[in-house]
């Protein structure tokens, strides 16, 4: 819900009917972005938290900040207030990040990893719509107070879960793991088989690891080198393929094409979109191909784009015709279905391509990277529309979409159906290109997974 809220909050304050809080378009892009500013302070403090507190308290610790910044907004008198109130929501964002996709990706079989890990995204979008919709009927104050709602029931939710058996056993609980194990799997045998396997292979971690390596050295193995440059290229042509850039600015896209419309409703219906998207594609995950959904969604995503950027140059300095709404908003509409596979698919890399020992710490950091990065490239979109116009925005969007198409194509491995445990020994291999490694892949014993009762190994 805090990305969503400046949608609401800035048009209440700019009302001319409204001296409560008067602000200027450039304080009104300061409340905006300062969410994104503060995301990256919020991820780089919860790797560390992450492994030294566990995930799930690191979860409820994210909670505190929420409520704070939720409830001073509430109350704000002050520019300086509303800042500081969307600041504390940004940090607590950022915090909840890598922890929450790091415990799907610890606790969740094989066979439902990409589906469990993938819900946070719907929720994301949920959350965006339930703050529109709460926007279009309630002054923004109210709706800051009924944010609140949503945090405490997950600090009270999370209370009920277990730590994940990872770390748990990663730091000498290993009756808890088990527990832990039996409460997710509902069967004791099976978690004790998994255990098992966890136990002999963090054994074997520890005998190749060394124990003053800190995590420098530990991010400079080829084990995590790999995955790391996959998901920051993927992340950075994702950003440049306008996957947050139209959430953002959806309305003002549509209207470009001269549609006559109220915003609220607008944006509503984007966000309506987006969660429909988000719930079908994480279904989809479950019997499609992480590689032919990326590869899919990049060209579609990509060809709509050029059409539209085509057919807006075709269109220039042409008189304004009823059906431009209809082809602007129909390629928006087909890009915003396409792309949004793609906003799902950091979240399950970092999730599944990150080695057990470092994975807390890298999600952190890279969740704060890409924040930084969408920052920037949000507060300069407005200057690189001025140039570019419309149309050139949506023809580095389609560029970008094709480029990260063939990136993934080289380099992505699939990892549907396999354990953590199997996809760290695929990076572990000598070569980077996927068309090259199926041979490798088979010497490393990463063969499709058998039926879950018989390979239960997840985490080491």
């Amino acid at each position: 819900m805090p990305i969503g809220f400046s949608a609401i909050l800035l048009p209440q304050l700019m009302d001319n009917n409204s001296t409560e809080i008067p602000i200027d378009v450039e304080t009104g892009s300061w409340i905006a972005s300062v969410h994104s500013l503060a995301t990256p302070f919020g991820s780089l403090l919860s790797g560390p938290l992450a492994d030294y507190l566990g995930r799930r308290r690191t979860l409820i610790l994210s909670v505190i900040p929420l409520l704070l910044g939720w409830s001073t907004l509430a109350i704000a008198k002050s520019i300086k207030v509303v800042i500081f109130a969307r600041f504390l929501c940004g940090f607590a964002t950022g915090i909840l990040g890598g922890p929450g996709q790091v415990y799907i990706a610890e606790t969740a079989e094989p066979n439902l990893r990409s589906l469990l890990i993938g819900a946070p995204y719907v929720a994301y979008s949920s959350g965006i719509l339930m703050v529109y919709s709460l926007g279009s009927m309630m002054y923004w104050r109210s709706v800051a107070w009924c944010a609140n709602v949503l945090p405490l029931l997950s600090m009270v939710s999370i209370s009920f879960i277990p730590e994940t058996p990872a770390w748990l056993l990663r730091n000498g609980h290993e009756k808890r793991a088990l527990q832990a194990l039996s409460f997710l799997r509902g069967s004791e045998i099976s978690a004790q088989k998994e255990l098992n396997d966890m136990k002999q292979r963090l054994a074997k971690e520890r005998v190749t690891t060394k124990t003053n390596e800190n995590i420098f050295q530990l991010c400079c193995q080829r084990v995590a080198i790999k995955p790391l440059v996959i998901v920051i290229v993927f992340s950075l042509l994702q950003m440049f393929s306008g996957t947050f850039i139209v959430i953002f600015y959806a309305v003002d896209m549509i209207s470009e094409f001269g549609a006559e419309f109220d915003s609220k409703q607008a944006a509503i219906a984007t966000a309506v979109v987006r969660v429909i998207c988000c719930m079908v594609f994480c279904v989809v995950l479950i019997f499609v191909r992480r590689r032919r959904i990326m590869i899919v969604s990049g060209i579609g995503s990509g060809l709509f784009c050029l059409v539209l950027s085509v057919y807006q140059y075709a269109r220039f300095d042409q008189p304004k015709m009823s059906y431009d709404v209809f082809v602007g908003a129909g390629c928006l509409l087909g890009y915003i279905i396409f792309n949004t596979a793609l906003m799902v698919m950091p979240g399950i890399m970092i999730g599944e391509l990150f080695p057990a020992r470092i994975r807390g710490r890298t999600a952190g950091g890279v969740f704060a990277s890409m924040n930084v990065a969408l920052f920037i490239f949000a507060k300069k979109f407005p200057a690189l529309q001025a140039m570019l116009k419309m149309r050139g925005v949506f023809l580095v969007f389609g560029v970008s979409s094709f480029l990260l198409t063939a990136f993934m194509c080289l380099f992505q491995p699939e990892t549907k159906g396999r354990s953590l445990e199997h996809i760290e020994d695929y990076f572990n291999g000598d070569n980077w290109l996927w068309f090259r490694r199926d041979r490798g892949y088979k010497t490393v014993n990463l063969q499709p997974l058998e039926p879950l009762k018989d390979t239960r190994g997840l985490e080491a």
